[in-house]
């Protein structure tokens, strides 16, 4: 990448890390996590602006894996651990894991596009999961149509958590977010 596209890319990820939706995350959803006694978390989708979430993991006691398809993106990857690959192969990449819960947040319409897609990667999350793990999607209305979302919607059981609402949205802020971005969150449909 020539000098300037990485200057540019920068600013981009610079712009992203400071979204309302990611503050949220960082300042509302990790402690809310940590103070569940969430301990070991996969974090979808890696970029340099998921460091800070990843600093505010460790200083909650949350240990976090992150997973991207990218090999450069390994250079962001979480501090317990990167897996490179699809996450329909965490499965096989993360054999023996058991995160209690995922991070899924900017995968739907940016990688994962089509609901056979989401089903497959759930499959594949469900293996390394423990049978209480939440999942905490997160996704752009506008950017997707929202099939893969339904498909999930489906297979698990919407869940709150403390100060998490089951679902909160974000508006569009220009620049760095386009569409609005729509945080829900879930367990899986066969814990009772």
């Amino acid at each position: 990448m020539n000098p300037f596209k990485k200057i540019i890319r920068r600013f981009k990820d610079w712009r992203i890390g400071r979204l309302p939706s990611r503050i949220f995350l960082q300042t509302t959803v990790i402690p809310a996590l940590a103070a569940a006694g969430r301990q070991r978390m996969l974090f979808v989708g890696t970029r340099s602006y998921n460091r800070p979430s990843y600093v505010q993991c460790m200083a909650s006691g949350i240990s976090v894996w992150s997973i991207d398809l990218d090999p450069a993106a390994a250079a962001y990857g979480a501090p317990a651990g990167h897996f490179t690959g699809s996450i329909c192969d965490i499965d096989k990449l993360a054999d023996g894991s058991a995160f209690d819960v995922v991070v899924y947040n900017g995968v739907l319409g940016w990688g994962v596009n089509t609901p056979v897609d989401a089903i497959a990667s759930l499959d594949a999350i469900r293996k390394v999961t423990t049978s209480s793990a939440l999942m905490f999607i997160g996704w752009n209305p506008g950017k997707t149509d929202g099939a893969e979302v339904a498909a999930l919607r489906a297979q698990l059981r919407r869940a709150s958590l403390g100060v998490i609402p089951e679902e909160i949205e974000f508006p569009p802020t220009g620049g760095a977010q386009r569409y609005p971005h729509r945080y829900e969150l879930f367990t899986f449909s066969d814990v009772p």
